[in-house]
């Protein structure tokens, strides 16, 4: 009995030992920023490019920064940009995209380790969307021009971070990245194409290295 009080006491200690270290790494440091690598699947992306053509999802890697300030060692602001490119980190796209979050992280540090949920609002930006064009008639039809699309976005998911030293973060983000799709009409005046409003659901995964300031 006497022996299992002192463990007690003893995990007790320890804990707050790490607790008491992890809030101070907090204290000395609260802005952090760093580097990301990214990957997101866009679901039946092609349906909004080629409307009438069937579905088919759009798998996309980009790189970006992250901005971090520290309130505590539970709760943070969280900022992050990225950038997909066209056709350079082995995509082959229709259009560079970009997005762009900030929000909330929360969640548990201990001395090495981290553990947070995150939500973060934010915008996703799809350039050459031949459905966000306009067209006129010409002798020889109809004459189409690309433009861009701009669309609210949130991010939700779970970061898991580790910490080799007090100012290297190495940063693993697993999340839902919800786009809602505006409905619009495309087409020349004869034959419209109505593209519908959607809010689709994207799996996101990101690995990023920070450092604290």
């Amino acid at each position: 009995m006497g022996r299992n009080i002192f463990a007690g006491l003893l995990l007790a200690v320890c804990l707050t030992l790490t607790n008491n270290n992890s809030q101070a790494q907090v204290d000395k440091h609260r802005s952090e920023v760093g580097g990301v690598y990214t990957v997101v699947t866009l679901s039946d992306f092609q349906s909004r490019l080629f409307p009438g053509f069937g579905a088919g999802n759009s798998t996309v890697s980009g790189l970006g920064g992250r901005f971090v300030f520290n309130f505590n060692k539970h709760f943070a602001l969280d900022a992050e940009t990225n950038f997909f490119p066209e056709s350079h980190l082995l995509n082959e796209e229709v259009g560079q995209k970009m997005q762009g979050f900030i929000g909330l992280k929360a969640g548990v540090r201990k001395r090495r380790v981290g553990v947070f949920a995150k939500a973060r609002p934010g915008v996703m930006w799809f350039g050459e969307f031949q459905t966000r064009g306009s067209c006129t008639s010409i002798l020889i039809g109809t004459s189409c021009t690309v433009g861009h699309e701009k669309d609210f976005a949130m991010d939700v998911g779970g970061v898991f971070e580790f910490y080799p030293t007090d100012r290297l973060i190495i940063r693993a983000d697993v999340g839902d990245t919800i786009v809602r799709y505006p409905g619009h009409t495309f087409g020349s005046l004869t034959v419209p194409i109505l593209v519908p409003a959607e809010t689709k659901n994207n799996l996101q995964v990101s690995l990023g290295i920070s450092w604290r300031l």
